[in-house]
């Protein structure tokens, strides 16, 4: 038979999320309630609009790790510093991550950084400053040439 204290701390984690999720589907039911609304008022003063084919926008969760703007301009300091090289996104997550004191030995905490590198190397690639070669997680990133 299984531990008692090991049931019971099962028990308060349990209830724990289980209390999380009841938060969250009360409020996803009220944010819905407030789409119908905001969707009738469009209505009223569109009636030839609809709402659904309003796409949603994405919202963008700041990084507890990297202030505003601090991973771009990490990600192009990065680059500079390769003199031309082409460089992953895991090693400039590596060198973000040593400059923040953080350690690059939790394979986790790395391939979440690597995540947050991947944003800003895209955005900076749309904008033409960076270059990206290959196509996999693996592909290279360099300054594009003036």
């Amino acid at each position: 038979m299984a531990e008692t204290h090991v049931i019971s701390a099962l028990r308060v984690k349990r209830a724990e999320v289980s209390g999380y999720i009841h938060e969250l589907e009360k409020k996803v039911k009220r944010m819905r309630a407030n789409l119908a609304h905001i969707d009738a008022t469009i209505r009223v003063f569109a009636p030839d609009l609809n709402p659904d084919t309003i796409p949603p926008k994405r919202r963008y969760r700041r990084s507890r790790y990297f202030a505003k703007g601090e991973l771009s301009r990490r990600c192009l300091d990065m680059l500079r510093v390769a003199n031309g090289a082409a460089v992953t996104a895991t090693e400039i997550a590596k060198a973000a991550m040593a400059d923040k004191g953080m350690s690059a030995d939790d394979p986790v905490q790395l391939a979440a950084v690597t995540e947050m590198v991947l944003l800003p190397l895209g955005r900076l690639r749309r904008r033409g400053v960076v270059v990206k070669t290959g196509t996999s997680r693996d592909a290279k990133w360099g300054l594009l040439s003036p």
